[in-house]
């Protein structure tokens, strides 16, 4: 049997995480045991599919530490701990940043036969003075440790450009390997539709929807003035926001300074998302950077028009013509203006089969890995 250290820096209920879940199921238990790692645990969402697949969730800190720097120097110990002690056969490391590759040293130094390292965003999820200062340390981290990988994984071009060297990418030495869907839960059910928009009450309304972690990252600020501006034009338009998050006070706040409270709906992190896509009539995601965007993804298999930010979500994502880009630069009005011009235009359909086309497929990313596990990359 192989053990595999599965690591991200937090468990919340995000993409990256809903993946990896997603995932587990694809691998025999006999052959291969996860330890899904992290410093932080902030959501029981996923763990009775964790459970049945025979894996373990791995918290690496024993406390909370209030300042990110300190965090990441106590859990660069700790994951040295696990990994001198764990005999693993394989390092996963999904990463946002450089700062993340730190960790591949103590997999380096315990000589861990398979390192992986997984690009999984293309930015820094920070505003302000700190911005400067976090991708100043993602530079320089990402060549110190970077060479310490021999498996090179990206979710998308953009992420890989973000994450790896240019020597790297120009000699081939990284994959992008595309995040896997489960196309088939997300295929439109339109008596799903109808029983999800009554128990909430949206019978009548036009809905638009967002799934997202409340985040920096996810620019929840600018969807709300974009909503703003469709509720004036259309009194019945209600906001429907799936995820939760550190930024969601500050959005409920927003809310009520836009006098569209009674508009929006909080409801919160879950596992079925589809019913709620299905219940939507248009999907916006203003992201300020994605390494791949699965929401986006599912919408288009929910048949559901998508409106996204231009230039800072990877364009292939686009694979069904219900993806329109747009500028962030553009004004919150002139969103509302092409989100209400086109939507309702065509019946609502399954795009499961563009998505799987398209490579997005989870069988095909799991038996990818599971080689990869192997040592047969």
């Amino acid at each position: 049997m192989i053990k595999v250290f599965w690591y991200c820096e937090k468990w919340q209920p995000g993409g990256i995480q809903r993946v990896q879940v997603n995932l587990l199921p694809y691998f025999d238990p006999k052959e291969i045991q996860f330890d899904l790692a992290f410093s932080e645990d902030d959501t029981a969402l996923f763990d009775e599919k964790i459970q049945a697949a025979g894996a373990r969730k791995l918290v690496t800190l024993d406390r909370r530490y209030g300042s990110p720097g300190k965090r990441t120097l106590a859990n660069f110990f700790a994951v040295r701990r696990i990994l001198r002690d764990g005999h693993y056969g394989a390092v996963h490391f999904n990463a946002c940043h450089g700062v993340e590759l730190m960790y591949l040293l103590w997999a380096w130094v315990y000589r861990v036969p398979v390192r992986i390292v997984h690009a999984r965003n293309n930015g820094i999820g920070a505003g302000g003075k700190s911005r400067l200062v976090k991708v100043l340390a993602h530079k320089v981290c990402k060549h110190l440790f970077g060479w310490m990988a021999n498996g090179r994984l990206a979710n998308s071009d953009l992420s890989a450009r973000w994450l790896f060297s240019a020597s790297d990418m120009r000699k081939g030495r990284v994959r992008v390997l595309k995040n896997g869907i489960d196309t088939e839960r997300f295929s439109f059910d339109p008596a799903g539709r109808n029983e999800t928009r009554n128990a909430l009450r949206l019978e009548n309304a036009f809905v638009v929807g967002h799934v997202g972690h409340f985040s920096y990252q996810k620019n929840h600020e600018f969807l709300l003035d974009i909503f703003a501006k469709i509720a004036q034009r259309n009194p019945d338009a209600r906001l429907l926001l799936v995820g939760e998050g550190e930024g969601e006070a500050a959005v409920r706040e927003q809310a009520e300074r836009l006098e569209i409270e009674d508009k929006v709906i909080f409801y919160g992190a879950t596992e079925r998302v589809a019913p709620l896509l299905w219940a939507m009539d248009a999907f916006v995601f203003p992201s300020r950077f994605e390494g791949c965007g699965n929401a986006l993804l599912e919408a288009q298999a929910s048949g559901l028009p998508c409106f996204a930010s231009q230039g800072v979500i990877p364009e292939a994502v686009a694979v069904t013509p219900l993806l329109h880009w747009l500028p962030l630069s553009d004004s919150p009005a002139a969103w509302a203006d092409i989100i209400l011009a086109q939507t309702g235009k065509e019946p609502r359909r399954t795009h499961a089969a563009e998505i799987i086309r398209a490579g997005y497929d989870l069988a095909a990313m799991a038996a990818f890995l599971n080689h990869t596990y192997h040592g047969k990359g």
